[in-house]
């Protein structure tokens, strides 16, 4: 499964990369059919949140590692190194640029955003 991956190098700068999580196949609920499966990450829990049409910030520095769920809208990030990359509608996008420079994000086009948020323990 491919996602984006923010992350920060020894010097704080932030970067954005594509990643792909390995999806292996289980047996994972019978009795349903086998289907694939990532490994487990461990979450303190998840929260949804909503970008209003306009929303932007120029410095965000995530508190821990999460992932970033697009449900609805369009967001565009900006790492410190300058890379911009645009998200919609069932993009990824795994958040680890923790105690960095931050990244700048602004919702695109007339309408809000949507996303889940799920933080990585």
């Amino acid at each position: 499964m491919k996602y984006v991956r923010l992350h920060a190098d020894k010097n704080g700068n932030t970067h954005i990369d594509d990643a792909v999580i390995k999806l292996d196949e289980a047996d994972y609920r019978p009795p349903a059919p086998v289907l694939f499966v990532s490994h487990a990450y461990p979450s303190s829990g998840m929260q949804f949140i909503r970008l209003p049409s306009g929303w932007a910030a120029d410095s965000v520095q995530v508190p821990k590692k999460q992932f970033l769920i697009c449900l609805k809208g369009h967001l565009k990030v900006t790492a410190s190194d300058g890379t911009t990359r645009s998200f919609g509608p069932g993009d990824s996008v795994f958040m680890e640029d923790v105690g960095s420079k931050g990244h700048r994000t602004r919702v695109k086009g007339a309408g809000e955003c949507l996303a889940a948020v799920i933080p990585i323990d």
